[in-house]
């Protein structure tokens, strides 16, 4: 997280040129047309590699995906839609400006240095989090007769945008959180920005004293108010009825209760890192009607037919990855691929096998093709359970791949995700009276129902429902439902419970039935098998298994990992984008290149920081005497 990759790469696009040459070793596999394998493909192409990608779906972008029926239709994010920009503010023109990380550099910079007589960059806004969403929140809990049965009939729960819940237990629950992180914030962010031994030893205390912790044990855990100089900042200090309140509506991004399983150390990075506040929504490209392919028909190397790119939504991001040029190129990863000069994508090309060959090679096997195809470097995106589920790795030894990486990858944890969405007729929030609030936070089924507005390609910011936000045990038992059953009985739940408490409004009157709700479970997409990679207690060290598999053993295997799943900052995009550019310094050394000392940034692979694999969390439990 230290590692300035947004300089890298600035400083490379100043210069017109990729991060480095490639070596005569450059024949190079992607596995995965996610964020991660495209950012891999983009910037070793523009380093002088060959690059062929195999994407097991019909489509490109993974899990940044933006369903949008056709250019003027709603759209609608399926998969990640809060974007974390570390810009420091609170607002959409503070993260167009952030230099803190690569999403925003991709999206607000790579563009200016193209030389494209259409230069474009992304559109942001705040995304609408509970408590911070501008047409407001309610808090529907125990049939709406709140917590400890404080009201007689069923109420909505005020929760004004940027103000505390209007229900005093919900306000010392908030209380609570917000006091543990401003714990943290108090001597972390000063250690973290040290440039000698205080933050690596102040982590490592931190380690020791959480790895072995659940989130839900933190919530409990007694607070601490008085900080030792020793990694420990306690916990939420919560009995069991705060805890089942925080469990059920969060503070200020929905119900936590999905995570209460979760390793305590993975919601302390969040915190430590900045994934936790002033996310912003990516409505999509500037001036999206002019840019490359917009709207085209395109084939990829095997005949089939891409989805049209309309750069809209998140998605906008992996479509500018292949369908934009890059600074001091005239060409895309996808003019480039239909030149057939040195890029190739194959799409719903599930690979079943790679071997490493006694050559050195690693071949590539494509389900249901005859010739495995040999290359000089693999790069591994595909998330962990697809991969371990899908692939075989086949001749490697175990110095090359050892039991650990397998092992990580069978322990590690795809959390369950639904998401079901119903176009409307009008954003209802913003109307004056206003009928509903935009989100609904409960404690039914359906969860948390966000309304959202997602600017379109036309700029027109057509409205839409994401009317089940759920995840883990709650998205879980909606597998059984079909489709119309489960739309059904979210618009049935959230009528009932709008008609009750917002003056007889019910949320289906401005449902557009012209276009059909969409529902995705990410459980049972094949090539996913979950959502986004999180850990449990007593896995974050695991992580490294993956994390440093291109630092320990790239070099021999010719094997490469990267993506969201192979980093420690599980179902974000930023850790999916730094480890697909780890993956192309190491790809870049491997192959005998160099690098560009662009801008006089002197970086070489010398000088590129190692993970420190002497970090062993201490066994003990608890971590922290007398706690």
């Amino acid at each position: 997280m230290r590692f300035d990759y947004f300089k890298l790469l600035n400083d490379a696009c100043v210069a017109q040129a990729g991060i480095g040459r490639a070596g005569p070793n450059n024949k190079v596999a992607i596995i995965g047309a996610g964020s991660a394998g495209l950012t891999a493909a983009r910037e070793l192409y523009r380093s002088g590699f060959q690059v062929t990608i195999y994407e097991a779906s019909d489509r490109i972008s993974g899990r940044l995906y933006t369903e949008t029926p056709n250019y003027s239709a709603t759209s609608m994010e399926f998969g990640a839609m809060r974007m974390p920009f570390f810009d420091g503010g609170t607002t959409s023109s503070s993260a167009a400006a952030s230099t803190n990380c690569l999403l925003s550099y991709y999206l607000n910079r790579d563009q200016s240095y193209s030389g494209s007589p259409n230069p474009t960059y992304a559109n942001l806004s705040e995304f609408p989090n509970p408590g911070q969403a501008d047409g407001n929140t309610g808090i529907y809990i125990n049939n709406g007769l709140g917590p400890n049965d404080t009201y007689t009939s069923p109420t909505l729960i005020p929760w004004p945008k940027g103000q505390d819940p209007q229900n005093p237990d919900l306000v010392d629950v908030q209380t609570k959180v917000n006091n543990f992180i401003d714990l943290i914030n108090q001597h972390v962010p000063a250690a973290f920005a040290t440039d000698d031994s205080t933050w690596p030893v102040l982590w490592e205390q931190i380690a020791n004293n959480y790895d072995k912790m659940s989130f839900g044990d933190m919530v409990r855990t007694q607070a601490v108010t008085t900080y030792q100089n020793d990694g420990w900042f306690g916990g939420f200090g919560m009995d069991d009825y705060e805890a089942s309140l925080l469990y059920t509506i969060g503070t200020g991004d929905g119900s936590w209760g999905a995570f209460y399983n979760i390793g305590a150390l993975w919601w302390m990075r969040c915190s430590l890192f900045g994934y936790s506040s002033n996310l912003q929504t990516v409505s999509g490209l500037n001036n999206s009607y002019a840019l490359p392919y917009f709207n085209d028909s395109v084939n990829d190397s095997g005949g089939s037919p891409l989805h049209a790119p309309i750069y809209a939504g998140i998605q906008s991001l992996s479509e500018q990855m292949f369908y934009l040029p890059p600074p001091g190129s005239n060409d895309s990863l996808c003019s480039s691929m239909q030149k057939n000069s040195g890029v190739r994508l194959f799409t719903s090309s599930p690979v079943n096998l790679i071997s490493k060959q006694n050559d050195g090679s690693i071949t590539v096997n494509v389900k249901d093709h005859t010739l495995p195809e040999p290359y000089d470097f693999v790069i591994v995106t595909a998330p962990i359970w697809a991969a371990q589920l899908s692939i075989k790795f086949d001749n490697f030894t175990t110095s090359q791949l050892p039991s650990s990486v397998y092992t990580a990858m069978d322990e590690q944890h795809l959390i369950a995700s639904c998401k079901v969405f119903f176009p409307l007729t009008t954003a209802y929030w913003n109307l004056n009276p206003q009928p509903i609030p935009q989100i609904l936070v409960t404690d039914t089924a359906v969860q948390d129902a966000y309304g959202v507005k997602w600017n379109d390609a036309s700029g027109t910011g057509q409205a839409a429902l994401l009317g089940s936000y759920t995840w883990e045990d709650d998205a879980r038992k909606l597998l059984a439902s079909s489709d119309a059953d489960l739309t059904e009985l979210v618009k049935t739940k959230l009528d009932e419970i709008t008609i009750t408490t917002c003056n007889g409004a019910k949320v289906s009157s401005y449902i557009d039935n012209s276009q059909s709700p969409e529902i995705i479970h990410w459980v049972l997409q094949p090539s996913y098998r979950g959502c986004g990679k999180l850990y449990r207690s007593r896995d974050w060290e695991k992580c490294y298994d993956l994390l440093t598999y291109n630092q320990q053993y790239s070099a021999i295997s010719g094997l490469h990992f990267a993506g969201e799943s192979y980093g420690v900052e599980g179902g974000w995009t930023e850790p999916a984008l730094r480890t697909a550019i780890d993956a192309v310094i190491h790809v870049i050394n491997n192959s005998g290149g160099s690098f560009n000392n662009n801008n006089g940034n002197n970086f070489s692979f010398g000088t590129y920081p190692q993970y420190d694999m002497s970090i062993s969390p201490d066994e003990t439990y608890p971590q922290t005497s007398g706690n």
